[in-house]
């Protein structure tokens, strides 16, 4: 195949001489310098297979950057493999945050080192995503304590920091892997038959009622499952969407198999099932007590650095805030490693959502976290209510 080497000077004999010796491969152009006609340059006049880019290659043109070429090159040649050469790895945030970028690009050879013979068994060996995902998790691994779950039952007196979450500091630490999340099982204590989770958020439109919907679905799986949506507007507004009469629906109402109440029906059905979900979104000062009372206690922040403070307050400020589980949407990698290393560090329980549009079909991600937080609380299931409380569909 055809390769064209993207590098700074010093980098192109060893490459030269090490492809001669590659019969897979030839090496039909070389380019030193990023200009302003690079991109077209590669694209149309090299046009090659494989393109090697050196993260350091030398810029010449203002405002220009490395990334720009490269998502430059995958809209004008989306066939042109891409491997990317980062070099020796000496911040392990900025690799994760670069390869990010990359593989959110299609650009999974990324090569940790600046060895000719490395970077020709990329070429040669093209890698996955998966490997990458790998690769960085263990790169955090490395310098991150040992976090090994406690086995369920066993009862540790844990010692925290200070409860104290300093978020202007969060740039300034690395070495900690995102699927890395501290998990100590509190003793269990005797539940009714049916388990009651809350759902609320911090800020407004963080995906509470869709976050709610996608746990139903996936706990109704094995669990007579209801879910109650605390907020009236939010409820007349599903009832209107499925043109259902929003006084009829005050009985309930089933969506795509999910059975559905407002609020002031708790009481009638919190028998009659062996999960309920409340949604209760915004949290107002009636809602707090309610919310508290629940085994299961979910809440969604904004990851912006404008709504960080009130999460802040919060964590702070609120009694047993370590009882919450806290989840974070549209939130990258990189950022959520920032802030979960402060929260392991006060004993806060803390997980990343990943985009899943469709909530009748949760995405693989968000299953795994909803599963790992109610692995620790345990309910008897109960079959499906013999008598429905409602008869709308």
């Amino acid at each position: 195949m055809n390769v064209v080497l993207l590098a700074d000077k010093k980098v192109r004999k060893n490459f030269e001489t090490a492809m001669r010796k590659n019969a897979n491969h030839n090496l039909v152009g070389v380019e030193m310098i990023i200009r302003g006609n690079t991109m077209t340059r590669i694209a149309e006049h090299h046009n090659p297979h494989i393109l090697v880019v050196y993260r350091n290659v030398p810029i010449s043109k203002d405002g220009l950057i490395l990334n720009d070429l490269i998502s430059f090159l995958r809209i004008k040649s989306p066939n042109m493999r891409i491997v990317y050469v980062y070099g020796e790895i000496t911040d392990n945030t900025d690799f994760a945050t670069t390869a990010e970028f990359l593989t959110q690009n299609g650009i999974n050879d990324i090569v940790s080192s600046y060895s000719i013979e490395k970077i020709i068994e990329v070429i040669d060996n093209p890698l996955k995503k998966e490997d990458i995902d790998k690769f960085i998790e263990e790169l955090f691994t490395e310098d991150t304590p040992d976090e090994t779950a406690v086995a369920e039952n066993t009862v540790y007196e844990q010692h925290y920091e200070e409860l104290h979450i300093d978020f202007p500091t969060v740039t300034e630490n690395t070495g900690f892997s995102i699927d890395e999340v501290r998990y100590i099982p509190e003793e269990q204590t005797e539940m009714n038959n049916t388990l009651v989770i809350g759902i609320a958020q911090l800020q407004h439109h963080n995906g509470c009622t869709h976050t709610a919907f996608e746990m139903a679905v996936t706990l109704s799986e094995k669990n007579s499952v209801a879910l109650i949506i605390a907020d009236d507007n939010t409820f007349e507004n599903l009832s209107v969407f499925h043109k259902i009469n929003p006084i009829t629906a005050k009985n309930g109402l089933n969506v795509q198999g999910i059975d559905v109440y407002p609020y002031s029906k708790y009481s009638e059905i919190i028998k009659e099932y062996g999960v309920i979900i409340i949604d209760f979104s915004y949290l107002n000062d009636i809602q707090k007590r309610a919310y508290s009372e629940c085994n299961v206690k979910l809440m969604l922040s904004s990851s912006a650095e404008w709504d960080i403070s009130s999460l802040s307050r919060y964590i702070e400020y609120t009694e047993n805030s370590r009882d919450n589980f806290y989840l974070f949407p549209r939130v990258s990698s990189s950022k959520f490693i920032k802030y979960n290393k402060q929260f392991i560090k006060s004993g806060i329980n803390a997980y990343r959502l990943h985009n899943s549009p469709d909530w009748i079909k949760p995405c693989a991600d968000n299953i795994a976290v909803y599963k790992q937080i109610l692995s620790r609380f345990s309910n008897t299931p109960m079959p499906k209510p013999k008598k429905r409380l409602f008869k709308v569909k």
